[in-house]
């Protein structure tokens, strides 16, 4: 039953599976194939992300057997058709606001506990650290589905519309904290190894573009304005660097410290 690889990420492999499905087979160690079965039983016919079909346990490793989705990322699109970037950008904040109208499952993790955690682990100055979590107990938690990681590569235009896909960082919380995510990734993240040098001049100068008109669609259509997008943006730089990526950490330091002393100032 198991075809042939079609993506491979840090957590886990996509495989052809029978029919118009896939298998996305979870690496030894991680354990997100809980919160991503929840979050996508959740959206179950909603057509915002593939429908999780059934559960299979492959030597020893657990996976999902989910809805096959033809179509190409968000990220693919804006290679060929740069033109695109607003329209883009209009969809994933609709998206976004699709997913934040949704109750999230009561078994998800909850996003200040995971936020709190990953703090914690991210080796910073303890200035740093404490300031982060001072930050962080000001911030409302909340009942809303969040995705944890939306943004163009998880982003999926097919003929239908646009399917998020990727979910083992599923939380429940306040939609806010989400975009401020969304809002951190499309600024500041690091193209994955391997993106074309032409492609990354391309973000270089289209990633603004593409956040500001993301950051305006979700604004003017949410039923009420994103409240403490401040806060969770610290919050969400300091808890990014647990992640490890060397050539964003200067630069999260730098905006972390900056906060910091803004606020000491004030």
């Amino acid at each position: 039953m198991l075809g042939a690889m079609i993506a491979q990420g840090r957590e886990a492999e996509v495989y052809a599976w029978t029919g118009d499905a896939v298998l996305k087979l979870y690496r030894d160690g991680f354990g997100g194939h809980g919160a991503e079965a929840a979050a996508l039983a959740s959206l179950d016919g909603t057509g915002i992300a593939p429908r999780l079909l059934d559960t299979a346990t492959i030597d020893g490793r657990l996976g999902l057997v989910l809805q096959r989705v033809d179509g190409v990322d968000m990220l693919a699109v804006l290679r060929h058709q740069p033109w695109r970037v607003v329209g883009l950008a209009r969809t994933l904040a609709d998206a976004a606001l699709h997913i934040h109208r949704v109750p999230a499952p009561i078994d998800l993790p909850d996003l200040i506990d995971v936020l709190g955690d990953r703090i914690d682990s991210a080796g910073l100055d303890p200035r740093l650290r404490d300031f982060a979590r001072r930050v962080l107990d000001t911030l409302p938690a909340g009942d809303r589905l969040c995705h944890g990681d939306l943004h163009p590569g998880n982003a999926v235009v097919t003929a239908e519309g646009t399917s998020i896909i990727d979910w083992p960082g599923a939380t429940r919380g306040a939609p806010a904290a989400d975009f401020a995510r969304s809002l951190l990734l499309l600024r500041q993240a690091e193209p994955l190894p391997g993106t074309p040098l032409a492609f990354r001049m391309l973000l270089s100068v289209g990633r603004s573009t593409f956040a500001d008109a993301f950051a305006r669609a979700y604004r003017r259509r949410a039923p009420r304005p994103p409240a403490d997008v401040d806060g969770w943006m610290v919050v969400h730089v300091a808890a990014r660097l647990s992640e490890g990526i060397t050539a964003e950490r200067d630069r999260l330091v730098g905006i972390l410290d900056s906060a910091r002393r803004a606020t000491a100032s004030g």
